[in-house]
């Protein structure tokens, strides 16, 4: 099992604990606290706190927000220790290798498919690295 790939594997992880961190940090707390994540219109905020979800009523778009972009942000970071667990030592990663490349691949190219439709150039430029990384992890293993 090559070192180099288990080296690629790592570094595509990174970005995904760097974003996901960065957008957690990013995500307002309350309507009051302005933060990158927060729409640039007050009104916005105003009527997603009004605004209900056909869904149930425990809620609203606001607060569905907020935990959206937490959970999204949760995910992001639990993908990248997941890589990092894997990738940790020669010996877990030869033995994880033959699933966890491909899949890891995977997640990345589901997530710059994700980006490039919905999300703006930073967080498309890490993912599209990660991408990167992963799919290089794959072809020296």
């Amino acid at each position: 099992m090559s070192e180099m790939s288990r080296y690629l594997f790592l570094a595509g992880g990174l970005p995904f604990l760097f974003l996901g961190s960065v957008h957690a940090r990013e995500t307002p707390l309350s309507a009051s606290k302005r933060k990158g994540l927060t729409p640039s219109d007050p009104a916005l905020i105003e009527s997603m706190q009004r605004s209900g979800l056909s869904l149930t009523r425990r809620t609203d778009m606001w607060l569905a927000w907020i935990g959206f972009n937490l959970s999204h942000s949760l995910g992001a970071v639990a993908f990248g220790l997941f890589v990092v667990v894997i990738g940790r030592n020669a010996e877990s990663f030869a033995s994880q290798a033959a699933v966890c490349v491909p899949l890891a691949t995977l997640v990345a190219a589901t997530y710059v498919a994700i980006g490039l439709k919905y999300w703006f150039r930073d967080p498309n430029a890490g993912l599209m690295v990660s991408l990167a990384c992963f799919v290089a992890s794959w072809l020296t293993l």
